[in-house]
């Protein structure tokens, strides 16, 4: 076993969610970059999207063809867990379970508990994409994750909003997240912020493990399920994100 193997399997987090107090933050593009990261360095990952009645992993992974059956038909018994993973093209060893268009009736913390834990066997990760807000995230984070990973722009609106997303979680007794800082200005990587960054970080009150660039790259191909090259800036970014996700030491890259 591999040195980066041997971490993973000591340190890994199988079982993260991406949480904002905002939205907008670009959460889902995360999950999609972030399950690309994993995907390319050979582990099996799986997508769950909660956000019901927002729709979007599917157009993102470009499985919008593929997908029959969502999280709600699952949730409410009208298909089994193999019907509703749908294999993204984006890679081999990316799939997800796409949210429904609607649902009739409130998920259950009890019934979403037992799908993860049933997951876990068969996945390397499972990334969960949480709808914005304080309320069901914050129960379902602390109810199933190993990780939160609470996303943020350097605005000072969505900043605020990630400090109480933070609070949330610690009231709720759940003590394990991070900062994602996401949309960072081209200029202020250029001349080295460091100062701009630690506000954000002191804002929020969780530590750093990854920030993303504003490319527009994410936009022109991501969200139209259009895979980035792995020699992009963005996918080498989401893979060491991966890596230290795992425990495996890399420096913090922007670029």
């Amino acid at each position: 076993m591999s040195a980066e193997k041997q971490a993973a399997a000591t340190n890994s987090y199988q079982v993260i969610t991406l949480t904002s107090g905002k939205g907008g933050v670009g959460k889902s593009t995360l999950c999609v970059g972030l399950g690309l990261g994993d995907a390319l360095r050979g582990k099996r990952v799986l997508l769950i999207e909660f956000d019901a009645g927002l729709r979007g992993l599917d157009l993102m992974l470009g499985i919008s063809d593929r997908v029959v059956y969502d999280l709600g038909d699952l949730l409410e018994g009208r298909c089994t867990i193999s019907k509703a993973i749908a294999e993204s093209p984006l890679n081999e060893n990316l799939n997800a379970i796409v949210a429904p268009v609607s649902l009739e009736a409130p998920m259950d913390l009890a019934d979403i508990r037992l799908l993860v834990e049933g997951l876990r066997p068969h996945f390397d990760r499972l990334i969960l994409d949480m709808p914005a807000g304080l309320g069901f995230s914050v129960k379902a984070t602390a109810a199933t994750a190993d990780l939160a990973l609470i996303v943020t722009t350097p605005d000072r609106i969505c900043v605020r909003d990630g400090g109480q997303m933070a609070r949330a979680l610690q009231k709720n007794g759940f003590e394990s997240h991070r900062l994602l800082i996401n949309r960072v200005d081209e200029r202020m990587i250029r001349r080295d912020s460091i100062t701009d960054l630690d506000a954000v970080i002191d804002g929020v009150g969780s530590q750093l493990i990854g920030v993303m660039p504003d490319d527009p790259d994410i936009q022109l191909k991501l969200t139209r399920g259009i895979a980035l090259r792995e020699s992009h800036r963005v996918t080498r970014i989401c893979r060491a994100l991966s890596q230290r996700l795992d425990g495996i030491y890399v420096p913090l890259i922007f670029s």
